[in-house]
């Protein structure tokens, strides 16, 4: 039989080579399968103590993850094992310690989980891009705690900057962005393209598990960067045990980071431990990206797909004036059903209509075939760039997409600071002053609301109550990060 090595001695190994890392998790996932949902938690590479998990019902979507079957006795009619749910699925992809980590993780746990209904409301908001990241870490082979990395890094919520500061659901700096690829200008900043940024991001994370043989180290070098990281080590290995890595010489910031990390990842391996209730994903949270040979208006994606337009551009926040830069990408991430109704809609619209289009208000009613007349289109067109049908009279008042720029241009896209109307979401250069000024409250009502004290420091992605908090509230989690 095959000798499995605890985490706490894998974790400081040089990686083998990506092709051999797929091929033992290959062989160890169907070992799992051999001998059953013990050897899954084995499996996970955890050292923590095993816990009884029950088994919980099929959901949909998934988190994208594999999922391990029995395998049937021979004797027997192969009967198929009940589907894990979303979260079990991340659950068996964890390989590092989480709870057993340090202190600091038992620590930060609990501070996540003081709110233990805020907590499973901000990963329900976060559920849409927390599936598509899982989806990617998935098929790298990657420890399922760097899904929950964005959630350190601003909660899920693409956040947009100016000058040298972070931006994205990943928070990366512009100069790592465009040394790793990404374009920054041009109506387009990679940063808030959750697709382009998340493979940046899994791009490097995997780059420093290669250069520096321990995931642990990733996560910092991804705080504090590849080159502290190296000087600080030097040609010694990296430590093995938490209390040795913990002297690394450091900003806190960034051992924190690494506690943050797995704390959360404690909470969604236990979160009956916590009182925590995790949220499960519907169908409209499953994400896929639709590729276009050509570039298309947004608002004009969103009627044909039978979207709102402003959630179709908070899915695509990387396109800042409403529809696509002529140098692309040419793409959009869109709930699975839209995705469809758009990819059959946009064939009935020849692609030199795809690029401008804007929005008028019917005074009259008007026989939809005239109206495409008065502006050179044939009823089909108009009707499948509507989503109405042919011979449809529009009524007084209808709003009626039309080819071209009109009078106005869309507004640019960033995302906002008040992207719900109870909560501010943090980005740089805010203080607790000017949040208190520009969300018309005393700023000791703020203070009070968040558990916050004048002196407290503010990061960018943390979510500050704009009200009195109540049970359907956001959490105290998103609000200030405890330092």
């Amino acid at each position: 039989m095959r000798r499995i090595v605890p985490a706490s001695q894998q974790l400081h190994r040089k990686s083998p080579p990506r092709r051999e890392r797929d091929w033992r998790l290959a062989l160890l996932g169907s070992g799992c399968t051999a001998l059953g949902a013990a050897c899954v938690l084995l499996a996970a590479c955890s050292t923590a103590p095993q816990k009884p998990q029950a088994v919980e019902q099929p959901s949909t979507p998934s988190l994208g993850l594999a999922q391990a079957q029995p395998a049937p006795a021979a004797s027997a009619t192969p009967v198929a094992a009940p589907a894990l749910s979303a979260w079990q699925q991340l659950r068996n992809r964890f390989a590092l310690a989480d709870c057993d980590y340090s202190p600091d993780v038992t620590r930060l746990s609990q501070w996540f989980a003081a709110d233990p209904s805020g907590f499973a409301e901000s990963l329900r908001q976060a559920l849409p891009f927390l599936l598509y990241v899982a989806q990617r870490v998935e098929e790298r082979g990657m420890p399922g705690e760097f899904v929950l990395l964005p959630y350190i890094e601003s909660n899920y919520v693409p956040i947009s900057s100016t000058g040298d500061h972070a931006a994205g659901i990943w928070q990366l700096l512009p100069d790592t962005a465009r040394e790793a690829g990404l374009r920054i200008g041009g109506g387009y900043d990679g940063r808030l393209d959750v697709v382009a940024s998340t493979d940046t991001a899994l791009n490097l994370l995997d780059r420093y598990h290669d250069r520096f043989g321990d995931w642990r180290v990733s996560d910092m070098a991804f705080n504090a960067g590849p080159y502290r990281i190296a000087k600080l080590l030097g040609d010694s290995d990296v430590p093995a045990s938490a209390a040795e890595l913990s002297r690394l010489r450091v900003d806190a910031h960034t051992h924190r980071h690494l506690a943050k990390l797995l704390a959360v990842a404690c909470i969604v391996s236990d979160p009956s431990r916590f009182d925590v209730r995790l949220p499960e994903p519907d169908a409209g949270d499953e994400l896929e990206v639709v590729p276009l040979p050509a570039p298309l208006d947004l608002s004009l994606a969103a009627r044909m797909s039978g979207m709102d337009v402003a959630r179709l551009r908070q899915l695509n926040p990387g396109y800042l004036h409403g529809r696509m830069s002529p140098s692309g990408p040419f793409r959009l991430l869109l709930p699975k059903k839209q995705s469809r109704e758009l990819t059959a809609a946009l064939g009935r619209v020849s692609q030199p209509l795809w690029r401008e289009w804007h929005e008028i208000v019917l005074r009259n009613p008007e026989p939809l075939d005239v109206l495409a007349q008065a502006h050179g289109l044939d009823a089909p067109t108009l009707a499948a760039a509507n989503a109405i049908a042919t011979d449809a009279t529009l009524a007084a008042g209808t709003r009626v997409l039309l080819p071209g720029r009109g009078e106005e241009s869309p507004k640019p896209v960033r995302a906002s600071a008040n992207t719900l109307a109870d909560i501010h979401i943090v980005r740089s250069g805010d203080s607790l002053w000017s949040i208190a000024r520009d969300g018309h409250v005393l700023l000791s009502d703020l203070l009070r609301w968040n558990d916050l004290t004048p002196g407290s420091v503010l990061r960018p992605g943390q979510r500050l109550r704009l009200q009195a908090p109540d049970r359907g509230g956001v959490s105290a989690t998103a609000a200030a990060s405890p330092d």
